[in-house]
């Protein structure tokens, strides 16, 4: 099969994101600045006080940095609900998982270019160190965005049963995957031992997974093992699912 298709589809998506100018990119890029920088003085306030936040401030830091810089793979954001709405989900003469995926990793690129790469170059300036604790964390990194297209997709059928209540749809589900994905709290230091089983639950086993082993405060076995059992069983619902749910399908148009 060949992966022509795919790729001009990945160019595809990667010059939507810039056709207007890169310079139409930069209010994306100020937000995430915005979003780092209040984030990594609070962290220092918080070690400067004598806080035991149960991480390092190196460590601290090194996940906050690490997850602006990789959130659109930390957390996977497909257009499945807009193509839902609109009725062209099935109208490409492409697999609906392989335009999708493809998609958006090409919507993915301009900003790894303009923001996350010119960050990493300047991560020893801000006393960062972005080099992984174990390689075993771009494995992770891998399973991590697996397992959030798996979701996406689990998420579109969810939509499907709802009958298209979107945007309801769409606000509580970025509140949950917020919370438990670990990408706005560490794991580490939430209270009540709640990190010794939050991370077992199939959120957990994306952004916080590997930004836990990039910092070295996670076992690689006991990720990975995690991360490949929810692949597993989060990929075989949602294909099943999908199934099944193409013909509930209720676009615009009719």
């Amino acid at each position: 099969m060949s992966i022509n298709k795919y790729i001009k589809t990945a160019k595809t998506a990667m010059r939507t994101q810039t056709n207007g100018g890169i310079v139409y990119m930069f209010p994306q890029i100020i937000l995430k600045v915005i979003y780092l920088v209040p984030l990594m003085f609070i962290w220092r306030q918080v070690t400067a006080s004598g806080v035991d936040a149960g991480m390092s401030l190196a460590q601290l830091l090194g996940y906050t940095y690490i997850n602006a810089l990789l959130s659109d793979i930390l957390v996977v954001k497909t257009h499945l609900t807009d193509w839902l709405f609109e009725g062209m989900l099935f109208t490409r003469p492409m697999p609906i998982f392989g335009q999708v995926i493809a998609h958006t990793v090409g919507e993915w690129i301009p900003a790894l270019l303009l923001f996350s790469l010119p960050m990493a170059v300047l991560a020893p300036l801000f006393g960062i160190n972005i080099m992984p604790s174990t390689p075993w964390a771009f494995l992770s990194l891998v399973l991590c965005a697996s397992l959030g297209f798996a979701l996406e997709f689990l998420f579109f059928c969810v939509l499907v049963r709802l009958k298209n209540v979107s945007w309801l749809a769409h606000v509580i589900r970025g509140a949950i995957v917020s919370f438990f994905s670990g990408t706005v709290i560490p794991f580490k230091i939430l209270p009540f031992g709640l990190d010794k089983w939050i991370a077992y639950q199939p959120f957990g086993s994306l952004g916080g997974a590997p930004l836990s082993l990039y910092i070295g405060t996670a076992e690689p076995l006991q990720i990975i093992l995690t991360q490949i059992f929810w692949n597993i069983v989060i990929w075989a619902i949602a294909l099943i699912w999908f199934d099944k749910s193409r013909e509930r399908m209720v676009s615009f148009g009719g």
